[in-house]
Protein backbone atom coordinates (compact mmCIF):
# COMPACT_ATOMS: atom_id res chain seq x y z
CA UNK A 1 0.00 0.00 0.00
CA UNK A 2 1.33 3.17 -0.92
CA UNK A 3 2.40 6.28 1.73
CA UNK A 4 -0.87 8.70 0.84
CA UNK A 5 -3.99 8.15 -0.07
CA UNK A 6 -4.26 11.44 -2.07
CA UNK A 7 -1.98 13.99 -3.24
CA UNK A 8 -2.88 17.52 -4.24
CA UNK A 9 -1.11 18.92 -7.18
CA UNK A 10 -2.05 22.76 -7.48
CA UNK A 11 -1.21 23.25 -11.22
CA UNK A 12 -2.75 27.02 -11.33
CA UNK A 13 -3.57 29.30 -8.69
CA UNK A 14 -5.81 31.62 -11.31
CA UNK A 15 -9.13 31.40 -11.11
CA UNK A 16 -12.10 33.05 -13.72
CA UNK A 17 -14.11 33.49 -10.70
CA UNK A 18 -14.07 35.97 -7.50
CA UNK A 19 -16.45 34.14 -5.46
CA UNK A 20 -16.65 35.92 -1.35
CA UNK A 21 -16.02 32.19 0.01
CA UNK A 22 -12.76 31.54 -1.47
CA UNK A 23 -9.76 33.39 0.66
CA UNK A 24 -7.89 35.19 -1.66
CA UNK A 25 -4.10 34.55 -2.04
CA UNK A 26 -1.36 36.82 -1.67
CA UNK A 27 0.98 34.39 -3.85
CA UNK A 28 2.27 35.06 -7.46
CA UNK A 29 0.32 34.27 -9.84
CA UNK A 30 1.31 30.91 -11.46
CA UNK A 31 0.71 28.01 -14.47
CA UNK A 32 2.36 24.95 -13.47
CA UNK A 33 4.43 23.92 -17.27
CA UNK A 34 3.96 20.49 -18.15
CA UNK A 35 7.90 19.68 -17.64
CA UNK A 36 7.28 20.95 -13.98
CA UNK A 37 4.39 18.53 -13.89
CA UNK A 38 6.40 15.34 -15.17
CA UNK A 39 8.99 16.39 -12.42
CA UNK A 40 6.34 16.48 -9.91
CA UNK A 41 5.00 12.45 -11.10
CA UNK A 42 8.11 11.45 -11.31
CA UNK A 43 8.71 12.18 -7.62
CA UNK A 44 5.57 11.01 -6.20
CA UNK A 45 4.07 8.11 -8.19
CA UNK A 46 5.66 5.40 -5.48
CA UNK A 47 3.87 7.18 -2.91
CA UNK A 48 0.39 7.44 -3.84
CA UNK A 49 -3.04 6.81 -6.62
CA UNK A 50 -4.46 9.58 -6.52
CA UNK A 51 -3.80 13.30 -7.46
CA UNK A 52 -6.19 16.30 -6.88
CA UNK A 53 -5.63 18.85 -9.44
CA UNK A 54 -6.43 21.92 -7.44
CA UNK A 55 -5.64 23.50 -3.89
CA UNK A 56 -6.74 26.95 -5.07
CA UNK A 57 -6.88 28.25 -8.76
CA UNK A 58 -9.75 26.12 -11.37
CA UNK A 59 -7.88 23.68 -13.14
CA UNK A 60 -9.80 23.65 -16.13
CA UNK A 61 -8.53 27.25 -16.66
CA UNK A 62 -5.40 25.65 -17.43
CA UNK A 63 -4.53 25.28 -21.46
CA UNK A 64 -2.56 22.52 -21.10
CA UNK A 65 -5.10 20.43 -17.96
CA UNK A 66 -6.10 17.61 -20.47
CA UNK A 67 -2.15 16.72 -21.32
CA UNK A 68 -1.68 16.94 -17.55
CA UNK A 69 -4.33 14.17 -17.10
CA UNK A 70 -2.89 12.56 -19.98
CA UNK A 71 0.12 12.40 -18.15
CA UNK A 72 -0.75 11.66 -14.95
CA UNK A 73 -2.22 7.55 -16.61
CA UNK A 74 1.37 7.32 -17.73
CA UNK A 75 2.10 6.26 -13.87
CA UNK A 76 -0.96 4.86 -13.63
CA UNK A 77 -2.25 7.41 -11.47
CA UNK A 78 -6.18 8.57 -11.03
CA UNK A 79 -7.14 12.30 -11.12
CA UNK A 80 -9.80 13.79 -9.62
CA UNK A 81 -10.69 17.41 -10.29
CA UNK A 82 -12.43 20.36 -8.07
CA UNK A 83 -13.95 22.87 -10.79
CA UNK A 84 -17.01 25.69 -10.61
CA UNK A 85 -17.70 24.13 -13.79
CA UNK A 86 -17.99 27.85 -16.23
CA UNK A 87 -15.15 26.07 -18.53
CA UNK A 88 -16.62 22.69 -18.72
CA UNK A 89 -18.60 22.72 -21.76
CA UNK A 90 -16.01 23.18 -23.76
CA UNK A 91 -13.29 20.67 -22.58
CA UNK A 92 -16.13 17.91 -21.71
CA UNK A 93 -15.23 16.03 -24.67
CA UNK A 94 -12.01 15.69 -24.02
CA UNK A 95 -12.06 15.51 -20.39
CA UNK A 96 -14.38 12.16 -21.46
CA UNK A 97 -11.25 10.83 -23.25
CA UNK A 98 -9.55 10.28 -20.05
CA UNK A 99 -9.77 7.04 -18.89
CA UNK A 100 -8.24 8.23 -15.84
CA UNK A 101 -10.51 10.81 -15.18
CA UNK A 102 -11.88 9.05 -11.57
CA UNK A 103 -13.94 11.93 -10.25
CA UNK A 104 -14.88 15.05 -11.36
CA UNK A 105 -16.44 17.60 -8.43
CA UNK A 106 -18.56 20.82 -9.81
CA UNK A 107 -18.66 23.70 -6.91
CA UNK A 108 -22.61 24.69 -7.94
CA UNK A 109 -22.46 27.56 -5.62
CA UNK A 110 -19.74 29.52 -7.68
CA UNK A 111 -20.15 33.01 -7.44
CA UNK A 112 -20.58 33.67 -11.70
CA UNK A 113 -23.02 35.40 -14.01
CA UNK A 114 -22.87 33.12 -16.88
CA UNK A 115 -26.36 32.08 -18.53
CA UNK A 116 -27.20 28.28 -18.66
CA UNK A 117 -24.78 27.39 -16.55
CA UNK A 118 -26.13 25.44 -14.73
CA UNK A 119 -27.66 23.18 -18.23
CA UNK A 120 -24.12 23.78 -19.78
CA UNK A 121 -22.81 21.23 -16.93
CA UNK A 122 -25.84 18.89 -16.38
CA UNK A 123 -25.98 18.77 -20.90
CA UNK A 124 -22.30 17.95 -21.12
CA UNK A 125 -21.78 15.12 -18.38
CA UNK A 126 -22.90 13.05 -21.07
CA UNK A 127 -19.46 13.43 -23.17
CA UNK A 128 -17.76 11.53 -19.79
CA UNK A 129 -16.53 8.43 -19.48
CA UNK A 130 -19.14 6.20 -17.21
CA UNK A 131 -16.51 5.42 -15.19
CA UNK A 132 -15.76 9.03 -13.99
CA UNK A 133 -18.25 9.70 -10.65
CA UNK A 134 -19.60 13.20 -10.41
CA UNK A 135 -20.33 15.00 -7.83
CA UNK A 136 -22.82 18.29 -7.83
CA UNK A 137 -21.26 19.97 -4.01
CA UNK A 138 -23.91 22.39 -2.62
CA UNK A 139 -21.35 23.85 0.30
CA UNK A 140 -23.40 27.13 1.41
CA UNK A 141 -25.83 25.67 3.75
CA UNK A 142 -26.74 27.18 6.94
CA UNK A 143 -26.79 25.44 9.97
CA UNK A 144 -27.19 22.43 7.46
CA UNK A 145 -30.05 23.70 6.35
CA UNK A 146 -30.69 24.48 2.55
CA UNK A 147 -30.06 28.66 1.48
CA UNK A 148 -32.30 30.33 -0.71
CA UNK A 149 -29.72 29.71 -3.93
CA UNK A 150 -29.01 26.15 -3.19
CA UNK A 151 -32.95 25.23 -2.61
CA UNK A 152 -32.73 26.96 -6.15
CA UNK A 153 -30.14 24.73 -7.55
CA UNK A 154 -32.39 21.83 -6.11
CA UNK A 155 -35.14 22.59 -8.21
CA UNK A 156 -33.30 22.98 -11.10
CA UNK A 157 -31.38 19.59 -10.31
CA UNK A 158 -34.90 17.76 -9.73
CA UNK A 159 -36.49 19.45 -13.20
CA UNK A 160 -33.32 18.31 -15.15
CA UNK A 161 -32.93 14.76 -13.54
CA UNK A 162 -36.96 14.45 -13.08
CA UNK A 163 -35.89 13.17 -9.49
CA UNK A 164 -38.67 12.10 -7.69
CA UNK A 165 -39.99 13.65 -4.22
CA UNK A 166 -38.60 10.80 -2.29
CA UNK A 167 -34.89 11.86 -3.92
CA UNK A 168 -35.64 15.41 -3.65
CA UNK A 169 -36.63 14.79 0.31
CA UNK A 170 -32.95 13.09 0.98
CA UNK A 171 -31.29 15.72 -1.14
CA UNK A 172 -32.60 17.97 1.72
CA UNK A 173 -32.50 15.96 4.72
CA UNK A 174 -29.63 13.68 3.94
CA UNK A 175 -25.81 13.76 2.45
CA UNK A 176 -23.86 12.10 -0.66
CA UNK A 177 -27.27 11.48 -2.48
CA UNK A 178 -26.79 9.34 -5.74
CA UNK A 179 -29.26 10.22 -8.17
CA UNK A 180 -28.49 8.38 -10.95
CA UNK A 181 -25.59 5.50 -11.15
CA UNK A 182 -22.70 8.19 -12.01
CA UNK A 183 -24.16 11.37 -10.39
CA UNK A 184 -24.10 12.01 -6.81
CA UNK A 185 -25.58 15.67 -4.74
CA UNK A 186 -22.97 16.25 -2.10
CA UNK A 187 -24.09 19.14 0.39
CA UNK A 188 -22.36 21.00 3.19
CA UNK A 189 -22.11 24.25 5.31
CA UNK A 190 -20.50 27.16 3.88
CA UNK A 191 -17.24 26.43 3.75
CA UNK A 192 -14.87 29.03 5.07
CA UNK A 193 -11.03 28.77 4.60
CA UNK A 194 -8.65 28.87 7.39
CA UNK A 195 -6.74 31.69 8.73
CA UNK A 196 -4.82 32.69 11.79
CA UNK A 197 -7.54 35.09 12.72
CA UNK A 198 -10.43 32.39 12.48
CA UNK A 199 -8.85 28.60 13.05
CA UNK A 200 -6.99 28.24 16.47
CA UNK A 201 -8.85 25.17 17.59
CA UNK A 202 -6.75 21.93 18.17
CA UNK A 203 -7.99 18.40 17.37
CA UNK A 204 -6.97 15.18 14.73
CA UNK A 205 -5.71 15.55 11.74
CA UNK A 206 -5.33 13.38 8.58
CA UNK A 207 -2.41 16.23 7.05
CA UNK A 208 0.77 14.31 6.64
CA UNK A 209 -0.88 11.05 7.40
CA UNK A 210 -3.20 10.61 4.64
CA UNK A 211 -2.14 13.27 2.04
CA UNK A 212 0.12 16.19 1.01
CA UNK A 213 -0.32 19.54 -1.50
CA UNK A 214 2.10 20.29 -3.86
CA UNK A 215 1.61 24.57 -4.61
CA UNK A 216 2.40 25.79 -8.11
CA UNK A 217 5.54 26.78 -7.18
CA UNK A 218 6.64 23.56 -6.11
CA UNK A 219 6.22 24.40 -2.17
CA UNK A 220 4.83 21.24 -0.32
CA UNK A 221 2.44 21.53 2.63
CA UNK A 222 0.35 19.40 4.91
CA UNK A 223 -2.93 19.94 2.77
CA UNK A 224 -5.07 21.41 0.52
CA UNK A 225 -6.25 23.90 2.84
CA UNK A 226 -2.75 25.58 3.22
CA UNK A 227 -3.28 27.57 0.27
CA UNK A 228 -0.41 30.24 1.45
CA UNK A 229 1.82 27.51 1.77
CA UNK A 230 2.22 29.17 5.14
CA UNK A 231 3.94 25.46 6.72
CA UNK A 232 6.14 24.83 3.86
CA UNK A 233 7.71 21.67 4.11
CA UNK A 234 10.03 21.49 1.27
CA UNK A 235 10.11 22.32 -2.34
CA UNK A 236 9.38 19.21 -5.14
CA UNK A 237 11.18 20.98 -7.97
CA UNK A 238 14.61 21.17 -5.59
CA UNK A 239 14.14 18.01 -3.42
CA UNK A 240 12.92 14.44 -3.80
CA UNK A 241 9.73 13.31 -2.04
CA UNK A 242 11.59 11.29 0.05
CA UNK A 243 14.05 14.16 1.38
CA UNK A 244 10.64 16.09 2.62
CA UNK A 245 9.12 13.17 4.24
CA UNK A 246 11.86 11.63 6.28
CA UNK A 247 12.67 14.90 7.54
CA UNK A 248 12.61 15.85 11.46
CA UNK A 249 10.44 18.69 10.94
CA UNK A 250 7.64 16.96 8.95
CA UNK A 251 7.78 14.14 11.30
CA UNK A 252 7.49 16.72 13.83
CA UNK A 253 4.53 18.27 12.65
CA UNK A 254 2.85 14.82 11.37
CA UNK A 255 3.33 13.51 15.28
CA UNK A 256 2.04 16.54 16.72
CA UNK A 257 -1.43 16.53 13.86
CA UNK A 258 -2.25 13.39 15.48
CA UNK A 259 -1.61 14.04 19.26
CA UNK A 260 -3.58 16.97 18.89
CA UNK A 261 -1.03 19.02 19.98
CA UNK A 262 -0.71 22.77 18.64
CA UNK A 263 2.38 23.83 17.09
CA UNK A 264 1.92 27.92 16.42
CA UNK A 265 2.98 27.72 12.85
CA UNK A 266 -0.02 25.11 12.14
CA UNK A 267 -2.58 27.44 13.40
CA UNK A 268 -3.41 29.14 9.95
CA UNK A 269 -3.78 26.52 7.88
CA UNK A 270 -4.74 23.12 9.92
CA UNK A 271 -7.72 21.15 9.29
CA UNK A 272 -8.31 20.56 13.14
CA UNK A 273 -12.15 20.29 14.20
CA UNK A 274 -12.73 19.83 10.78
CA UNK A 275 -14.09 16.47 8.71
CA UNK A 276 -11.30 14.93 6.09
CA UNK A 277 -12.81 16.68 2.89
CA UNK A 278 -12.06 15.92 -0.37
CA UNK A 279 -12.05 19.56 -1.97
Amino acid sequence: MKKFKKIYIEITNNCNLNCSFCSKTSREKKNMTLEEFKVILEKIKDYTNYIYLHVKGEPLLHKDVIDFIKEADKYNLKVNLTTNGTLFKDKSIELGKCTNLNKINFSLHSENNKENYLEDIFDNIKNLSTNTTVIYRLWTLKNNKLDEKSTKIVERIKDYYNLSTETVDKIKNENNIKINPQIYVDKDNEFVWPTVNNHKSCGYCYALKTHIGVLSDGTVVPCCLDAEGIINLGNIYKQNLDEIINSDRFKKIQKSFQDRKPIEELCASCTFKQKEKEL
